[in-house]
């Protein structure tokens, strides 16, 4: 089993309509994970659930 650390990480998207929405989580990521890479993922993650949006701003962090 590879070794695991866990993520918090906060997206904030401009919707479409102009709407501003925060999209927050944390969970278990590889060990090792580049920030580039965990923001990158929670920014695709978020804007698959608010197709047309834009990201604003998102930070990360090992818990």
């Amino acid at each position: 089993m590879s070794a695991s650390n866990r993520y918090e990480t906060e997206v904030e998207l401009q919707t479409a309509d102009g709407q501003h929405v925060t999209y927050s989580g944390d969970g278990v990521g590889p060990e090792g994970m580049s920030g580039d890479q965990l923001l990158d993922s929670a920014e695709a993650a978020a804007l698959a659930a608010e197709p047309g949006a834009t990201v604003v701003s998102s930070r990360a962090r090992t818990a």
